[in-house]
């Protein structure tokens, strides 16, 4: 079994510890206090960015900065609004340069458009059309300087389903800036939805590192009420997907901790330390092994303040093994044979060929015979998977035997062969004899015959002649015997 190390050590240390005199509050918007959800139970800062009425643009910014030579990793809370076939515009996550427009456009500028330079990430529940790179789904996209006709992510469903999204329900989004890798994801109630890579420190904003951040909203002729909280919370613990068969070690670590516990959701304690033990916080001591689909949960005390977060651990199904059988057996005179790797959507390698797709088709060469072997890998977390199968060709070697010759030189039946449903490969030990009304061998062979009509280099008389056929399969499993007459017509 192979084991995943994941060793996850972030610091506690982050500027998303907010209060509402923190922030810029621009245009309709307003602050309100802490949604009461469930799903929005971590927040301490909430806004309401549109209320439900016609042509409404707000905003609000942070007054720090976001430095893009560092990371950052934020957690937020929202609604669209409950309106959906009537509902709209929807939200951006936008970061601007200093200096730049607070406020954009409303309608379909869904409050950004008009502020540059900027980055914004779209949750647009309004299809404006081909001109904004709109979808009919609710949906999302990635685009600098509102530039609609070379987004750097186009648009696609919020909802890997395409489902709707105004649906009166809180949602998290997960914004994740990584500039070592040049990587900015966004994440929709757990699901990856835009990964962009690219120097948007140098291409967007010209080499500036600190832009300022928020979010922006509007309605036009339909509306929804918007609105947005942000988490308290300052550990971000990153989900991770495994192979089924893997396993990853998790951990976690920031100068001093005070107390220390993971638990399932079960309730279940894996690692339970505390200060007051009079033991040392060990770093191997705290690692523990996933080897199942869970979600775990993070509590931790520092600087006497609480901090709780949740990693999920996905187990990927490896790929179904596309054969059922061992053996697969067919005649290639008159039958194709395809094997599947099933999976769509997959990476295929097979052997011997070397293919690349899904399906592949076993020639009609008897060097075609033998194993297949391929290799199958799915798209999420790149699991593997491998099935072999043996392939053998085999054709029964079906002969019918006409009746009657007409060996007159007129170049049509003038010669007598077997009719051969199969190619002649297939036919061994072939016995074929042909005699007159007195039992007086006139031809034969121990091969497929191709009897012209005489004997001995004479023409034989027009009559009936007698013959017998055996022959065997190239396995030698099975006799095959018939007898008949034929009749000679000049």
């Amino acid at each position: 079994m192979k084991h995943l190390f994941f060793l996850l050590l972030f610091s506690i240390s982050s500027p998303f510890l907010f209060s509402q005199n923190q922030f810029e509050i621009v245009g309709n918007s307003f602050g309100i206090p802490d949604i009461n959800s469930t799903a929005c139970s971590e927040v301490d800062t909430c806004f309401t960015l549109t209320p439900d009425a016609n042509n409404q643009a707000g905003a609000v910014w942070d007054l720090n900065p976001i430095d893009l030579s560092k990371k950052f990793d934020a957690l937020f809370c929202l609604t669209l609004g409950v309106n959906d076939g009537t509902g709209a515009d929807g939200f951006a996550f936008v970061m601007r340069a200093p200096g730049s427009a607070s406020i954009g456009q409303v309608g379909g500028g869904l409050g950004y458009v008009g502020i540059t330079p900027s980055v914004a990430i779209e949750f647009d529940t309004w299809d404006n059309g081909a001109p904004n790179n709109d979808i009919a789904a609710d949906h999302t996209g990635m685009y600098a300087n509102a530039d609609f006709v070379t987004p750097l992510v186009a648009s696609t469903p919020l909802e890997p389903t395409s489902a709707n999204v105004e649906d009166g329900n809180y949602h998290t989004t997960r914004i994740v800036w990584n500039p070592d890798e040049d990587s900015l994801k966004m994440y929709f109630d757990g699901n990856l939805r835009l990964a962009y890579h690219g120097d948007i420190l140098n291409d967007v904003f010209g080499g500036q590192n600190e832009v300022l951040w928020g979010f922006t909203a509007s309605t036009g002729g339909s509306t929804n009420l918007q609105q947005i909280c942000f988490p308290y919370r300052s550990i971000h613990l990153q989900d991770t997907m495994i192979c089924h068969g893997d396993s990853v070690a998790v951990s976690y670590y920031t100068d001093n901790i005070t107390s220390y516990k993971w638990t399932d959701t079960s309730g279940n304690v894996i690692v339970d330390w505390d200060a007051a033990s009079g033991q040392p916080f060990d770093l191997n001591d705290t690692l523990f092994y996933a080897y199942e689909t869970n979600q775990f949960v993070l509590n931790i005390e520092f600087n006497n303040n609480v901090y709780t977060d949740t990693m999920d651990v996905i187990v990927v199904p490896l790929p179904q093994q596309p054969f059922a059988e061992t053996y697969i057996e067919f005649c290639p005179s008159i039958e194709d044979l395809f094997l599947n790797a099933l999976n769509p959507g997959s990476s295929y390698v097979w052997s011997p060929t070397g293919a690349t797709s899904q399906t592949i088709q076993v020639g009609e060469e008897l060097t075609d015979q033998g194993y297949y072997h391929v290799l199958i890998t799915e798209p999420v977390n790149n699991c593997r998977n491998e099935d072999s199968v043996r392939v053998g060709m085999y054709c029964p070697p079906v002969l019918d035997v006409p009746n009657v010759i007409t060996p007159n030189g007129d170049g049509v039946n003038d010669i007598f062969e077997l009719i051969l449903s199969v190619d002649p490969i297939w036919v061994a030990n072939l016995e074929f004899r042909v005699v007159n009304r007195w039992g007086s061998l006139i031809y034969e062979s121990d091969k497929l015959p191709a009897w012209n009509g005489q004997t001995n280099s004479a023409d034989v008389p027009e009559g009936v002649y007698f013959y017998t056929l055996k022959y065997t399969d190239t396995r030698n499993e099975k006799l095959y015997e018939n007898q008949g007459f034929i009749t000679v017509v000049r």
